[in-house]
């Protein structure tokens, strides 16, 4: 196998599960050396055991992606553990399913708690790791590559309206990144994934992802290796010339 991430360093944040752990898994098994964040330690430590037995290098750090100051230890553990961080992932998020609603406020009535919560997440936790990852970058006078998992829902609307929301921010911020950051060496792309049967889609009733699934021209769910090896090239030099771009795995369900 060539390995097409050989010398690099990459956090992975949501690494814990799901598409974050197939992106983790198979940025080590190309050779990067693996940060694996998620919130709980409970749900590192699987994913760092699966990438050193395979005889991968991980590191397991668990923190809360909306706390600056975790964001910005996690990085200084990771340059000292490995050296510069040049590929980052942001994958931490959740999809707001179940979260309260106010049933005197129509189909908007999301609790402000809500709201804010997922934003958080999404955008203050996306912002954060960036920030500490190219401010390092900067100061070395070395480029990278950072990556976005965004959604369908970011695209098309489909989903909570705070989801939707912060998913279509990430595109926003993506570009923004690529144009302040290109003359540095510092690309910034999007992952938009359609109906990806792993983690997120596990609280969501069959019943309504099942109709997504018979729309799609491709007529299948995707996997989490289907978003891990479009992440892989984004992270590898076979991209140098990409960024401010948009790669959407979703089985032609939004086609533009």
């Amino acid at each position: 196998m060539t390995n097409r991430l050989e010398g690099k360093v990459a956090v992975v944040t949501g690494a814990g599960g799901g598409i974050g752990s197939a992106i983790a898994q198979r940025f080590a098994e190309h050779g990067a050396a693996v940060v694996v964040h998620d919130v709980r330690d409970e749900a590192i430590a699987p994913v760092v055991d699966a990438i050193r037995s395979s005889g991968g290098r991980a590191l397991g750090v668990a923190c809360d992606i909306t706390d600056v100051a975790a964001v910005e230890a996690m990085f200084d553990a990771a340059e000292s553990e490995f050296g510069l961080v040049d590929v980052l992932v942001n994958c931490a998020g959740t999809s707001g399913n179940g979260d309260p609603r106010d049933p005197d406020r129509g189909p908007l009535g999301l609790t402000d708690a809500a709201w804010t919560r997922l934003l958080s997440i999404h955008l203050d936790g996306t912002f954060f790791a960036t920030r500490a990852m190219t401010d390092r970058l900067v100061a070395a006078q070395r480029g990278g590559s950072v990556i976005c998992i965004s959604s369908i829902a970011g695209l098309s609307g489909w989903g909570d309206i705070h989801y939707s929301t912060a998913k279509g921010g990430l595109l926003g911020f993506v570009r923004a990144v690529a144009r302040q950051c290109g003359h540095l060496g510092i690309r910034a792309n999007a992952v938009c994934p359609g109906v990806i049967d792993a983690g997120m889609t596990d609280p969501v009733p069959r019943a309504l992802i099942e109709p997504m699934k018979a729309m799609t021209p491709l007529q299948k769910y995707g996997s989490a290796d289907d978003i891990a090896y479009a992440c892989l090239y984004l992270a590898s030099d076979e991209s140098g010339f990409v960024t401010g771009e948009t790669l959407s795995p979703n089985g032609g369900l939004v086609i533009y």
